[in-house]
């Protein structure tokens, strides 16, 4: 991205109901939040100008990210159960890239707020924000791992390892997603605490 195609893409995003999460418009808007975040990446790895830091500035959508990550959140935790099932076998595809964007958002916002003058322009939607962190890192620190038994016959341990493959694609993409979410969550908890003096005080008590 250029710095003109990264101005465009920040002022059009836009927030979405939950009755149009999937369709034409969403994936469009999820396609540019995978663009500018790849870029802020690059620009903050490579010491480049930090143009897609300053667009959500400028345009103030810092807070608009902030809301559509937590409404990914609750996408995922009210909606996408009663449709678990027709993703799987219908639309595997869109079913990851809805689970996928909660984790979009978030290593997007790990990138801008590392910028004092992002978390200033946020506003009290840290607060939102920083109680997401906390449901992340409690999920995270609950987590815990017992491996499959596996049979000892090669021929039964492929038939099993398919039929895993087949069934359970979407549920572990949204373990590894939710895994993702956590970590981007443990870095702006971090930002939180060295940028405190200039947060809202609301944000210390939630971090005490």
């Amino acid at each position: 991205l250029n710095a003109l195609e990264a101005d465009r893409y920040v002022e059009e995003l836009r927030s979405f109901d939950f009755e149009v999460m999937g369709g034409p418009q969403w994936m469009q808007q999820h396609e540019w939040l995978q663009q500018l975040n790849m870029q802020a990446h690059v620009n903050a790895a490579q010491q480049r100008d930090e143009f897609v830091v300053e667009a959500f500035i400028l345009h103030e959508k810092i807070g608009l990210l902030i809301r559509e990550l937590i409404a990914s959140e609750l996408w995922k935790g009210n909606v996408y159960p009663l449709l678990k099932d027709f993703l799987k076998s219908e639309c595997s595809v869109k079913g990851y890239l809805l689970l996928y964007n909660e984790a979009v958002i978030a290593n997007l916002l790990e990138a801008l707020l590392f910028h004092p003058s992002a978390c200033e322009t946020a506003g009290d939607l840290l607060v939102e924000l920083c109680d997401y962190c906390h449901r992340k890192i409690v999920w995270l620190l609950n987590q815990s791992y017992t491996p499959p038994p596996r049979p000892k016959d090669k021929e039964a341990l492929k038939e099993q390892l398919l039929r895993e493959a087949d069934e359970d694609y979407l549920e572990k993409q949204e373990k590894q997603i939710s895994m993702s979410a956590a970590l981007y969550s443990l870095s702006i908890v971090r930002f939180f605490t060295e940028q405190l003096a200039r947060l809202p005080l609301a944000i210390s008590s939630r971090l005490l």
